[in-house]
């Protein structure tokens, strides 16, 4: 960091600074638009009253059991972005949608406690499983769907509805047709079928 500083010195003011000291808000900050995208997107699939709420914070997550999205502070500010860039990899339009997605399948399931019914826990596991950050995915499994790399549905059963959510809400992803003959398939008209329902139903945990 001592280099990156000396060789880029516009970034000095920003260095020196706590997080808390740097004003960032998601209000006309450069993600919003992403965050007014997913938004519609629910809309789109008729959810009506599911609106997580998002808020700024070191990493992408979704706190366990509580509907809302932690976006990277970096995203809010250009010049943070940059300096992201140069230390790390910085996701692009594509990655923080999908990000956006995955972290709002985790939110509607809190949102309305799916993991405590009888069917989600046959299709998607015990939710109270012991959580591992070192997990044997089986490659290539069409018990799972794919989207975030690394075979991730199969880490968690919390992480397989997530993903399930993030594929059944993405414009485009012809989810009937990809995943026709797959186990997975059966998750994706779950999700179809309980988001139909819920579609005017206020969620059980709000924040």
């Amino acid at each position: 960091m001592t280099e990156f500083a000396i060789t880029r010195p516009q970034f000095d003011a920003l260095l020196d600074k706590p997080i808390r000291d740097l004003g960032l808000k998601l209000e006309q900050s450069p993600v919003e638009r992403f965050v007014q995208q997913l938004y519609r997107e629910l809309e789109r699939k008729r959810l009506y009253k599911f609106r997580p709420a998002v808020y700024l914070t070191d990493e992408w997550g979704c706190p366990s059991g509580e509907p809302v999205i932690g976006i990277p502070f970096y995203l809010a500010h250009p010049d943070l972005s940059q300096l992201e860039s140069e230390v790390n990899d910085l996701e692009d339009s594509r990655e923080i949608m999908m990000y956006l997605r995955h972290e709002a399948g985790h939110a509607f399931n809190y949102a309305y406690k799916l993991y405590n019914g009888p069917e989600w826990k046959q299709l998607f596991g015990s939710f109270r499983r012991p959580y591992r950050d070192n997990y044997r995915p089986v490659p290539f499994s069409r018990e799972y769907v794919r989207h975030m790399a690394g075979w991730y549905a199969q880490k968690h059963p919390d992480e397989d509805f997530a993903e399930t959510f993030a594929v059944w809400l993405t414009p485009g992803s012809n989810w009937r047709r990809r995943y026709r003959g797959w186990g997975a398939l059966a998750k994706l008209r779950y999700m179809d079928r309980i988001a139909r329902e819920l579609s005017e139903v206020d969620p059980v945990r709000r924040r």
